[in-house]
């Protein structure tokens, strides 16, 4: 049967709208999908907004004070001023939690963007579509990086760069405006970054490959096919928009890691180093067990904000899957 060149074999747009507006009322009535998001949100905000919510700049101590008052603001507990507390420099620990999530926030998103959307989505596509031996290349890639302890490869990663640091940081503190402690702070950054992407992409590349091949096989993308349309109009119009919700729930699922990617190594003294506010290095001030017993706020304050990030990720996740099963969508 003849087909005209003009024919657009994607979902109806009404019935696309519909199919938006269900999955959203189902995930409006989901309590734990809101809370998740309310929470995520809460820490987007903060991170994104840092300056202008920050009481206090980001490695501020206050000044004109006396020697007895400096020592009475070390490690004070929270008040009225400084509602998480200081640490052990007097810093503001609510500021330095805001400039921490700002980190995470920037971190997750680059690690994201380049090894989960562009790696992840573009080889789960590419091996889906094209197979043959490019399938088998992209798989077997994926199947080495999987077999390795993906930690202890970042570890040993940052650890073999962190020599070159400094003089990289120099380098970038000479040629740019830089300070040496931002310069710092960018090339650990970019280090992590680094370490981070080759592991990022593997498991949303089989989701989409896995998805890709049911629907390389269905009637409207062999339709397409047959009336001449190239394989960037197939990929983009006909299989990417059916690979996208199960990619969302993989990246939403994985968020949580990749944040935990950064907050470890920086923790274990790998990734962002002071005065640069990092989770990791913020919790690993208040870790000593007779710091935690004279000064628990240094601990709480960023375990706390770090833990409901990682949870409120997981249970979105955890809804977006029950959401977009197709079975509990006809059931709603």
């Amino acid at each position: 049967m003849a087909m005209a060149g003009t024919v657009d074999l994607q979902t109806p747009p009404m019935l696309a709208d519909e199919r938006r507006f269900r999955v959203l009322r189902i995930m409006i009535r989901k309590k734990v999908a809101v809370v998740a998001i309310l929470l995520i949100s809460v820490f987007y905000v903060g991170g994104i907004f840092a300056p202008l919510i920050a009481p206090y700049g980001a490695n501020e101590v206050p000044k004109g004070l006396t020697v007895e008052e400096r020592v009475a603001l070390r490690n004070a507990g929270p008040s009225s001023e400084h509602i998480f507390g200081t640490d052990a420099l007097g810093r503001d620990l609510f500021t330095r939690v805001l400039y921490a999530a700002r980190t995470t926030i920037l971190f997750t998103l680059v690690v994201l963007l380049t090894g989960g959307v562009f790696l992840g989505l573009g080889l789960g596509l590419l091996a889906g579509y094209r197979g043959g031996w490019i399938d088998t290349v992209i798989n077997r890639i994926g199947e080495v990086l999987s077999a390795i302890p993906t930690l202890v490869l970042m570890l040993a990663i940052t650890a073999a760069f962190r020599s070159r640091i400094l003089g990289a940081a120099f380098t970038v503190d000479d040629n740019t405006f830089f300070s040496s402690d931002d310069s710092r702070a960018i090339i650990q950054f970019l280090i992590l970054v680094g370490a981070s992407v080759p592991f990022a992409w593997v498991g949303g590349q089989r989701i989409v490959r896995a998805q890709t091949l049911a629907l390389r096989e269905s009637a409207f993308v062999e339709s397409a096919e047959s009336i001449g349309a190239s394989t960037w109009r197939v990929i983009t119009r006909h299989i990417l928009p059916g690979v996208m919700p199960l990619f969302f729930v993989s990246m939403s699922a994985g968020m949580a890691g990749i944040a935990l990617a950064e907050v470890a190594l920086s923790f274990l003294g790998l990734g962002i180093d002071a005065p640069a506010a990092s989770f990791g290095t913020l919790i690993a001030d208040g870790a000593g067990p007779r710091t935690f017993e004279l000064y628990p706020h240094l601990l709480l304050a960023p375990a706390i904000p770090v833990v409901l990030f990682f949870l409120s990720w997981n249970l979105l996740g955890d809804a977006l899957v029950d959401i977009l099963e197709p079975r509990a969508t006809r059931e709603h």
